[in-house]
């Protein structure tokens, strides 16, 4: 699948006072319907590949499946690829083992009252990190984000180990579908995510947070500062969170390292 097109476009110099023509790649977005079990749950506008990544983690956030196991069969349908319509729309059609009587995706905030009882009896693993690998990670993340590097318009998520190694890194025009690639991924690798750290190129917000809270993540870093809620969200499910992450410099918002 395409996840970059040429445009033509013209550069302004300020100095000269001139117009230079030159071409762009630009990150493509195209939109993915998410079917269970025949019926519509929600329309994701996101960069093409590892759709099925994609939408196994939007299920596991919607609390719709808890392992690959309870998807029982996956079909990506394909529209945009020979459509030259922007808005020509694919889909992944999936069935799950879990009977539904109504498909509509939750909120964040109906997410959060689900599993914040959960995790007042579960609360997240200690995970170690020392503080001198941090100011190393964005760049370490960013040869890994080639998306970004082609075309300086796509979002990251990576998974981090203890020792401060990048161990796989998903990118996509939108930061949650960036973040739902990544928890599909261990979904479907049947990788621990408490055992692990989250790594984001761009702000975490509220939903984000709980997002991280219902992935299991047990600390989370961004390079941009987060929003007030996520920080909140994030303390009171125990989560350690640095953000700001500007080299040499981090900010730790909650938790300990």
């Amino acid at each position: 699948m395409i996840k970059s097109s040429r445009v033509s476009a013209f550069i302004y110099n300020q100095s000269s006072g001139q117009w230079q023509s030159t071409e762009r790649s630009l990150i493509a977005e195209v939109p993915l319907q998410i079917w269970i079990n025949g019926e519509h749950l929600a329309t994701l506008h996101r960069t093409p590949g590892n759709e099925f990544f994609l939408a196994t983690g939007f299920l596991y956030y919607q609390g719709l499946i808890n392992q690959h196991a309870d998807i029982s069969a996956q079909r990506l349908v394909s529209a945009s690829t020979d459509n030259k319509s922007p808005l020509a729309t694919d889909s992944v059609r999936l069935t799950i083992n879990k009977p539904i009587s109504a498909v509509s995706p939750l909120t964040a905030a109906a997410i959060w009252t689900i599993i914040a009882p959960q995790i007042e009896k579960s609360p997240p693993r200690p995970f170690f990190l020392a503080a001198p690998l941090i100011p190393a990670l964005p760049e370490a993340m960013r040869q890994h984000q080639q998306l970004y590097t082609k075309t300086a318009g796509a979002h990251a998520v990576a998974l981090i180990n203890q020792d401060g190694k990048i161990l796989h890194c998903e990118e996509d025009v939108g930061r949650t579908n960036a973040l739902d690639k990544i928890v599909g991924y261990c979904v479907c690798n049947k990788i621990e995510m408490k055992s692990l750290a989250a790594l984001f190129s761009g702000r975490i917000n509220l939903e984000i947070a709980v997002k991280i809270v219902r992935a299991g993540f047990p600390l989370a870093l961004s390079i941009s500062a987060p929003t007030a809620s996520a920080v909140k969200i994030m303390k009171q499910a125990g989560i350690t969170y640095v953000g700001s992450l500007q080299k040499p410099d981090f900010t730790l918002f909650c938790g300990t390292l």
